[in-house]
């Protein structure tokens, strides 16, 4: 009888614990925003620091996964195209909303890239900047000074690394 109450009491344990809504992984209101598929394509979405020479992207694609990876392709104006991975961590906004971000590429070569980004609905603002190795003079923009503040020498570089994405999923 002992066993038997034991065996009840331990499978309705297992029933609460699996039943449970907080130990399910498939709540959406858990995931971090810039989780999913991202577009960014033409004049006014790509950044212009990309857009133009000598990298002439034409359109990125960029995916950001629950297990804080990415993968982003490129795509130039001669549609060849170039894969981007690594690892991704995203502090908590500000009181405008913007949230900074370090990028750990792994793929095609090692390098961090730290930055800035902003989610409304469903389009969001991004602007990251390699920042190791270092680029002699390069600043990464920062939720403080807002989008636009990726600096050379001091000096703002406005809109030259800011992206703008579409959610496609």
């Amino acid at each position: 009888m002992k066993i038997k109450f034991l065996l009840i009491l331990l499978l309705t344990g297992l029933i609460a614990i699996g039943c449970d809504s907080t130990s399910s992984g498939d709540d959406d209101e858990d995931l971090d925003p810039i989780v999913g598929k991202w577009l960014s394509e033409g004049q006014g979405q790509v950044a212009p620091g990309l857009a133009g020479p000598p990298f002439r992207t034409r359109k990125i694609d960029a995916e950001f996964f629950e297990n804080q990876t990415y993968l982003v392709v490129s795509t130039d104006s001669s549609n060849a195209t170039v894969t981007f991975r690594g690892n991704w961590v995203a502090d908590e906004p500000n009181a405008q909303g913007i949230r900074a971000i370090t990028l750990t590429q792994s793929e095609p070569s090692a390098l961090t890239s730290r930055g800035i980004f902003r989610i409304i609905d469903n389009a969001m603002e991004y602007e990251v900047i390699q920042t190791d190795p270092p680029i002699q003079g390069i600043t990464a923009p920062n939720p403080a000074d807002g989008f636009g503040s990726t600096k050379f020498n001091d000096f703002p570089l406005g809109q030259t690394w800011v992206q703008r994405y579409i959610r496609v999923n």
